[in-house]
């Protein structure tokens, strides 16, 4: 509702003549729900990760997702809750030292990334992190560094991380 016509002030388009596509002026001048919503509509279980209710969001670009039990809606989920539950988060929290912080990120990057141990090599001097080995690809190169970052205890780090195709 929040792209209808009479909320929206007077823009370039309108004094320029510039024509809307025929799905936004749709969207912008409709009073049903079924013009306004996304097509086909997007639903989550109540037992769904959050960071999997986010995936969709960003693909499609929708800002709520109506919750479901069954078949009953019990609530709906937007992008300020899930930013919520992000900046409520607190970071993992391991061992003092160099070897914890080094078997901890280590721990991280097979669990999340699937990385295998003999692949990576992590080491860790005054709590600065160095990767060194090679992934797959350069998405994979920054996850590692992110997920490195994301564990407590480390100053900062060095990826020497090498991409190298299969």
């Amino acid at each position: 509702m929040l792209r209808r016509a009479e909320l929206r002030s007077v823009s370039w388009r309108d004094i320029a003549g510039v024509r809307t596509k025929p799905e936004a002026f749709i969207k912008g001048h409709s009073w049903r729900v079924g013009d306004v919503m996304t097509q086909p509509v997007v639903t989550v279980d109540e037992d769904m990760p959050v960071g999997r209710v986010a995936e969709p969001m960003a693909a499609k670009g929708i800002k709520h997702i109506p919750v479901m039990r069954a078949e009953e809606m019990v609530g709906i989920i937007s992008r300020s809750d899930i930013l919520c539950a992000i900046a409520a988060s607190v970071p993992d929290i391991v061992a003092k030292g160099d070897e914890a912080l080094r078997r901890a990120i280590l721990a991280r990057l097979c669990s999340d990334l699937g990385l295998e141990k003999g692949g990576i090599e992590v080491t860790i001097e005054n709590g600065t992190v160095s990767l060194s080995g090679q992934v797959e690809s350069e998405a994979l190169r920054e996850a590692a560094r992110v997920a490195a970052e994301t564990i407590s205890g480390a100053a900062g780090v060095r990826n020497r991380l090498r991409v190298v195709a299969n």
